[in-house]
């Protein structure tokens, strides 16, 4: 639920894809500029996992410590979309 009550998914799952979509669109830029690669948190691979393995509550804790301002609904609402 978000801050007034509203179920906030669909925005939030609309944002999540853009937000990938210009990480490789970054990403493309940068190769062809010969630029390094952006450095990647590696937790968020152990979120991933953690989710794989049926282990959703470890998995929305972990990804609450990488982003501390995301709440509890909208951290379980990601790990439900992996």
């Amino acid at each position: 639920m978000g801050l007034f009550g509203n179920d906030d998914s669909a925005e939030i799952a609309a944002l999540t894809m853009r937000v990938t979509q210009l990480e490789q669109r970054v990403e493309q830029l940068a190769e062809l500029l010969g630029a390094p690669p952006a450095p990647q948190d590696a937790r968020m691979d152990e979120v991933i996992r953690l989710k794989q393995q049926d282990k959703p509550i470890e998995a929305i804790k972990l990804l609450r410590e990488i982003q501390p301002g995301l709440g509890l609904a909208d951290a379980k609402a990601l790990v439900d979309r992996m």
